[in-house]
This record gives C-alpha cells, structure tokens and sequence, in this order.
C-alpha cells in the first residue's frame, strides 16, 4: 500500500480515471462505489480534474422533465483533453494508433518490416517512421501528443521500460523506454506487448467490466496477460505471467527461449513452420515477412485438409487445451480469452483444445469460466499501448 501522501491522491486519481474511462459516465456516488473511495475523496478528486479540464460534467442518463427535485450530474472524460499514440511491434509489421483521452481511437496505420537483427537505433527509426505516418493521416502535429506506449514481445518491465529479452532488441538488459523517448521526442512508456493486448481486451473488447481475466496471445511467441481484482498484474519484479515459457513435456520440443518443453515450442509461429518443415521446404525463419506469409499458405492447406498440417494443429491445440485447463484451475477467472494472429487457425486447433480443457479442467470450475477465441489485429494491441499512455502518464495516474 502507498505511504506518501501524493502517491495515494495519484492512486486515487487513476482509480477515478479509469472508472469513467471504462464506464463512459457516472455520478460521483457511482464513482465512490465503483473505486471503494469516500464520497468526500471522489468529490475533492473530481473537483481537481474538472479544474484542469480532463474531466467534464454533463446531464444525467434518464433525466427527463418529470423527474423532480435537484438534476443529476454525470461525470464523463473530456476527449479533447490530450492525445496519445499506441504502438505494437512485431518482427513484420509496426502498427500505430492515434487515441483521445477517454480512450476512442481517432485513426491507425501499420508499416510492413523486418525487425529482427537491426541495431536498436534502426528499430526506433522504424518506430518513429510509422508514427509519422499516423499522425500525416490525422493531419496532427507531434506536438499534439502527450506520450506514446509501446508493446514489444519478449521480457519486458513494465515499471522500468527494459527489455531483458526481446526477439526484437536480443539478450540482455537494455532501457528501451529511453531509446524511444530521446528519438521520438516524446514521453514514452514500454510494456510486454501480451501486457498491452490484456489491456486493450479489459478496456474495449471481451473484458470490459470484468474483475478478473487472463489473455493468452498466439503469434511468434505465445504469451499472457492478467488483470486481477481489476488491475493489470505483473508480478513482483515487473516481469510475470510468462505462460508461453511454463513447462509442459519435460525435455521436449527446443524453444527459443533455449529450454526445452516450453508451451510456446508446441503453439508458436517458428514451432509450426519447424514441424511443417519436416516433411517440405518451408520459408526463411529468420525473414519475418516470408515466414508470414508461409503460415497463411500453411494454414490454407490445413483447412482444405492435408493431413500432416491438421495433425501438426492438433496436436499445438491439445498443448494449449492442457496449458488452458492448468490457469483456469490455478486463477478461475471470469474470462479467458485467446487472441493474436495465431489464432486464424483456431478452426485447426480449436477442437483438439476444447477437447483437452474439458478433460484437464476441475469438474467444479469447467463451466464457470468461459474460453473465447478472438482474431484481435495489432491495431487493437496497439491501441492497448495507448490506454498504458493515460494510465501512467502525467495526467495524474498512478
């Protein structure tokens, strides 16, 4: 718990702004409810935000001319009260939101690239080229703009902004939250980009509203997110819920984490493209885009029904049944839902999964907790790199 007086009123800030944020409106009694503050903190707190202009009051939902008495007052974010820009990096692409303050998405863009082994300055050119494109397209200064979020796969410190291990930036630790600062000119915020498709699920997809849910994100790695009791959780040392490396056959298939058994071995883009290779000539592993483009072709095949192609998927999807059925009987979360570019070949794996949750799930729990399959694009990942922005940034966040 915070000590500091300042902390707690920034903690109290940020409860008050992702309450709205995620609710749209509601009266300060609503507020006090919803964030377990006092109705005098929820007062004094929203009284500063509406002094600085981020937040605005207007009419009551359901208030009409009959109603009687004193009007009620609904809180609501001032979306013109800041912009922000959301970034999600994959080894193909880079893809770039543009968000106002209560979160709604104003414009995205993407730029097709190569960014595994380029020196860490090439990859914030990269970077601040596409952001570029973005702010061109919504014809907005980079001025404009309050900071930028960056999701980037790999280990990730969220607190801190370093990479500890990237297959984008490699082995070992490197400050990439200051690399991007001083060439984008911007104050920016770096997260596990499983982190950031957790937050973007929470904030405007299938988790809206709910306490507690976990995302598994399918695409050259296999990661999580977790939110619980409504937060973002990310361990003790800002590194955590690493689903994709828990261990699931000891001494089995190689990751690229280097160990072996790795749930990511089985389910991971490079692990699907080195068991097709068993049989046939398949793309490059080290050009992303090939390899992109591979695992379209691959997948077609499969759902037209070549045999060695479903087997290779169903065997991925009763691992990820196996892995899901474990978090559901450790957490038992409202939701769980599965995303990422992996997931188009949900018609793949999706009933060798089932299959496997239903028999590794807790009798007790195996209704209780529903498994949705999204095809969630970068822009919505992106856009979670976003919400990181208005809930760390200066606009009073915690």
């Amino acid at each position: 718990m915070p000590t500091d007086l300042n902390q707690i009123a920034l903690s109290n800030r940020r409860k008050v702004l992702d309450a709205l944020r995620i609710s749209g409106r509601m009266a300060r009694v609503e507020l006090a409810e919803t964030t377990g503050l006092s109705p005098a903190t929820v007062t004094a707190v929203t009284a500063e935000l509406l002094n600085e202009g981020f937040v605005e009051a207007c009419a009551g939902e359901g208030d009409g001319a009959a109603r009687r008495g004193r009007p009620k007052v609904d809180l609501r974010l001032r979306p013109d009260a800041a912009r922000v820009a959301g970034v999600k990096i994959s080894l193909h692409r880079i893809s770039v939101t543009i968000t106002n303050f209560a979160g709604e998405l104003l414009g995205a863009s993407e730029i097709s690239v190569r960014a595994n082994h380029q020196p860490p300055e090439r990859i914030a050119q990269m970077v601040d080229e596409a952001l570029e494109t973005a702010l061109r397209a919504q014809e907005m200064s980079r001025n404009a703009l309050h900071g930028v979020g960056i999701g980037l796969p790999g280990f990730v410190d969220g607190e801190t902004g370093v990479s500890h291990w990237s297959p984008v930036f490699g082995e070992g630790a490197y400050d990439v939250a200051a690399l991007f600062s001083k060439q984008l000119q911007l104050p920016c915020f770096v997260d596990n980009d499983a982190n950031l498709a957790t937050v973007a699920e929470h904030w405007f997809g299938r988790g809206k509203g709910r306490g507690d849910m976990l995302a598994v994100t399918i695409e050259h790695g296999v990661g999580m997110g977790m939110v619980i009791g409504g937060r973002l959780y990310r361990g003790a040392h800002g590194i955590g819920a690493e689903f994709g490396h828990t261990k699931i056959r000891p001494g089995g298939a190689l990751c690229r984490c280097g160990q072996r058994g790795c749930i990511e071995a089985y389910l991971a883009d490079y692990a699907i493209l080195r068991e097709v290779s068993t049989f046939r000539r398949t793309a490059d592993p080290f050009d992303p885009l090939a390899v992109h483009a591979a695992l379209a072709e691959i997948q077609a095949e499969g759902m037209a029904g070549d045999p060695r192609i479903r087997a290779i998927y169903a065997r991925a999807g009763e691992i990820l049944g196996i892995g899901l059925a474990n978090l559901i009987n450790i957490f038992g979360p409202e939701l769980l839902v599965v995303s990422g570019a992996g997931s188009s070949a949900a018609p793949l794996f999706e009933p060798a999964m089932r299959e496997a949750l239903a028999a590794n799930t807790l009798s007790a729990a195996v209704d209780r907790t529903p498994v949705e399959i999204t095809q969630s694009s970068d822009a919505l990942w992106a856009h979670g790199a976003a919400a990181l922005v208005l809930t760390r940034s200066a606009f009073g966040s915690a």
